[in-house]
Parts: C-alpha cells; sequence; structure tokens
C-alpha cells in the first residue's frame, strides 16, 4: 500500500506530526482555483486532476489544468509551479521534489 502520511516532525516525548498527501492536493488545488487564467478539469470516475505521490523519500504532484485560449502557457505554468510550491512550503514546511504540470485543454 502506498505511504499516505508525510511525517513532519518526527517522535518526541509529545508524538509526532503527520500530514496526509491529500493536504497537498489540497493546497495545489486552491493555488489553482486563484489563478485566474487556469482551471482545475472535472475529475473523472478513474483520475483526479491533483494527484500526489510519495516514495523514496520524494514528494511528486501531478496537476492536470485546462489555460486560457491565446495565452502563454510556459509562463502560466511557470507561475502555478512557484505558486504551489511556495505554498505548500509556507504553509506545511514540506519542500517538494517535483511538482509536474499538464496541460489538458484550453478555456475558450
Amino acid at each position: 500500500m502506498a505511504q499516505e502520511y508525510i511525517c513532519i516532525r518526527k517522535t518526541n516525548e509529545l508524538g509526532q506530526i503527520a500530514i496526509n498527501k491529500k493536504v497537498l492536493e489540497s493546497i495545489a488545488r486552491i493555488e489553482i482555483g486563484e489563478e485566474e487564467t487556469t482551471l482545475v478539469p472535472d475529475p473523472s470516475r478513474f483520475k483526479n486532476a491533483v494527484n500526489c505521490k510519495i516514495s523514496n523519500d520524494s514528494i511528486t504532484l501531478t496537476v492536470d489544468i485546462k489555460i486560457g485560449y491565446q495565452l502563454n502557457v510556459n509562463d502560466i505554468c511557470s507561475r502555478l509551479q512557484d505558486k504551489i510550491y511556495n505554498s505548500i512550503l509556507h504553509m506545511t514546511g514540506v519542500k517538494m521534489d517535483l511538482i509536474d504540470i499538464k496541460v489538458t485543454g484550453f478555456i475558450f
């Protein structure tokens, strides 16, 4: 079974602090929603548009988005990667290893 939690603070006399990978997905979804030029596609029965994977001490976030027609895809994706990375780092202290953004279509 895949690892579902990320340990933020190791166990001490009070216990440990861990967050579920769904928290990282939620933060990314919020950041995408705040960007006026992007949209998260509706989740299908088989695939979520925002997916976090934890393996071998590496945290990967994959995001499927739609971008406004006639906009610069590279600039928007770079800006979104920075926003997601900084928000997750600020809110949780977790440093993402990889944030993949996949453009699945355009908003007309």
